[in-house]
């Protein structure tokens, strides 16, 4: 499987779609609208973006699903999280992506690919209020340097990255295999639920020691 000329298409297909977002006509006022505005217009194209690179478009997933759009390309499902960027320095973004059980049961259970739509999005430079698309990538998330992934505590642990597509392209691993990618990220995984659970015996210690002296005062042992 070409992850990469896959990827390519799409994003070839996107920039035509969003191409006079691209050449500085302003979208939307605010960050989130603009997401909003970018996945709205994918759902109304998606069918045909798929036709035209013969490819089988697959319905809307459901709210729990960790991609927004799908499709199936020579009998494998690809999924497809589309991220919007927001390139203001001033403005926070934690690269949230999906839980950790979630991506590794629609990895290795369900066969499928998983794939990040970034839009690199600024303040427009010609209205107002306004935003621009600087730049589209898409990558498969198995195929990202190592150093992109990280996971916060979250729930059960929540997939999170480091570095834009944009940031990584040249250093994107495209033809990884999926137990390359399992060597990596389970080891993650693990430093990050002993971490995890190291804090969580502290705490509990903690709490049992402030019991013990009559819940006078309290601290969190580090």
């Amino acid at each position: 499987m070409d992850y990469k000329e896959i990827s390519i298409k799409i994003e070839e297909e996107l920039q035509t779609l969003f191409e006079e977002l691209t050449s500085g006509i302003a979208a939307r006022e605010d960050s989130r609208a603009f997401g909003a505005m970018i996945e709205k217009r994918i759902t109304e194209n998606w069918a045909e973006i798929c036709n035209k690179l013969n490819y089988k478009p697959i319905d809307l997933p459901g709210r729990r699903s960790i991609f927004d759009f799908a499709c199936e390309v020579k009998g494998v499902l690809f999924g497809f999280d589309v991220k919007t960027k927001d390139l203001d320095k001033t403005s926070y973004s934690d690269g949230g992506v999906c839980a950790v059980g979630n991506l590794l049961k629609y990895l290795a259970n369900d066969k499928g690919v998983f794939m990040i739509v970034e839009f690199g999005h600024d303040k427009s430079t010609l209205e107002n209020n306004s935003r621009d698309i600087e730049y589209i990538r898409v990558a498969p998330f198995h195929s990202l340097p190592s150093n992109t992934y990280r996971i916060e505590n979250l729930g059960t642990g929540q997939v999170r990255l480091n570095y834009t597509l944009n940031q990584v392209w040249d250093e994107i691993e495209w033809h990884r295999s999926y137990s390359d990618f399992f060597d990596v990220f389970c080891d993650l995984t693990i430093t990050h639920y002993n971490r995890v659970k190291a804090d969580a015996e502290k705490r509990i210690t903690s709490i049992i020691e402030f019991k013990a002296n009559g819940y006078k005062s309290f601290k969190f042992i580090r």
